[in-house]
């Protein structure tokens, strides 16, 4: 059977290397712990609150013939997973806030982090090295008409980022200036109608765009 991957979902097997033992906290689909097995050679961890989301990951596990190499697991964040053998957290698909309050909540911290917010993807930047981990890899992927940023990071270490950095990443590429570009774009058809506080924030956003 052939799983289909799009460029975010390779982007993210990318990051997972033979031996890493993965979780994939709010698998969805199920198909990157499914992927995974064959990457690290090893058990893959997949969790989510949905059941109709583990339904979908069990599924594809049999549909592989592998069915006793991926754990489905229910529950809310990290918790279903604590204790058990991982070094590798993938959180995907899910808003930079909801990350954040995974990480929080979480009672330990692991090797690898490869973490794609949705939304509000400088607050996981922020958060990261506010609390020591270290960012190794951050980089801008576009796919069916989305740019999605694609963080790896590990449980410490140092990061500095500017103030453009936080926005877009370290990766200094055509994805990432097109994707700034597209939100100079938008961020200046959101000026006329914007009041206030969101007015102050897309006028900051855009002077650090221009700025760079």
């Amino acid at each position: 059977m052939n799983v289909t991957v799009d460029a975010r979902l390779k982007a993210i097997l990318d990051e997972i290397k033979l031996g890493d033992k993965v979780a994939d906290i709010g698998c969805d689909h199920g198909k990157i712990a499914n992927l995974a097995v064959q990457i690290t050679k090893h058990v893959a961890f997949a969790t989510d609150i949905s059941e109709p989301s583990l339904k979908k990951a069990k599924s594809l596990a049999a549909a592989l013939n592998q069915s006793e190499k991926v754990y489905c697991m229910s529950g809310d964040g990290l918790a279903p997973v604590a204790g058990y053998d991982i070094d590798t957290v993938v959180i995907a698909g899910m808003g930079g806030l909801e990350i954040i309050d995974i990480l929080t909540a979480a009672r330990e911290r692991y090797k690898k982090y490869i973490l794609v917010p949705h939304r509000d993807a400088d607050a996981v930047r922020r958060y990261l090295i506010a609390n020591g981990y270290g960012i190794i890899r951050d980089r801008i992927v576009f796919c069916e008409g989305k740019y999605y940023p694609v963080l790896t990071a590990t449980e410490s270490g140092k990061s500095e980022y500017t103030e453009y950095e936080y926005l877009f990443g370290t990766t200094a590429d055509e994805t990432r200036a097109d994707y700034a570009a597209s939100r100079l774009i938008l961020l200046t058809g959101l000026l006329e109608k914007a009041t206030g506080k969101r007015l102050d924030e897309i006028k900051k956003e855009i002077s650090i765009i221009k700025g760079k």
